[in-house]
């Protein structure tokens, strides 16, 4: 395939806070408190090869996984009767592959944010939203500190081993000339 051809999320890897941080705004404010994975990862351009799943999933701070058989068997029915319908869903084309796709949903498919647990919950507070952001920030700040810290430790041991070889060479050198 040509780079021509290729889609923009094809060819940068998102940045997982940057990910992170658009799916606790979505969650906290969207109208329905129900969202699903495959809505994340449409809204937000994702390839099919990124695991939003995963990356929301290992964030239960945040983000609580599933919803009950029957909570979800209501939101299904809601969805068939037209309402609360999420983008990816509605633009899907043609009546029969749409009830397909939502009878398809599965508890697993879906997940919440951590302060909308409870059926019909309303959208999160601005502090909510903030203290998540916020929350997201610092866990983005502590990752880069820490590869800094990696960084600066892989380089004070190739000072060493270079400082170390230069004054093996020149013993060498000084026992060569003898």
């Amino acid at each position: 395939m040509q780079i021509k051809n290729r889609k923009k999320h094809d060819l940068v890897q998102p940045d997982i806070f940057d990910v992170l941080s658009a799916a606790w705004v979505m969650a906290s404010n969207d109208e329905q408190p129900i969202m699903t994975y495959e809505g994340i990862r449409q809204r937000l351009e994702l390839s099919s090869s990124f695991d939003v799943r995963a990356l929301l999933q290992s964030r239960g701070d945040l983000f609580r996984p599933g919803v009950t058989a029957a909570r979800l068997a209501a939101w299904k029915a809601n969805m068939i009767a037209g309402h609360h319908l999420p983008t990816w869903i509605r633009n899907i084309r043609g009546e029969e592959e749409r009830r397909r796709t939502i009878d398809g949903l599965k508890v697993h498919d879906v997940f919440r944010s951590q302060f909308r647990v409870e059926d019909g919950a309303p959208k999160s507070s601005l502090e909510v939203i903030d203290w998540g952001l916020r929350h997201i920030d610092r866990l983005r700040k502590a990752t880069f500190e820490a590869r800094d810290t990696t960084a600066k430790g892989w380089q004070m041991w190739l000072v060493f081993v270079t400082s170390l070889l230069s004054i093996v060479a020149t013993i060498s050198v000084a026992l060569l000339k003898k």
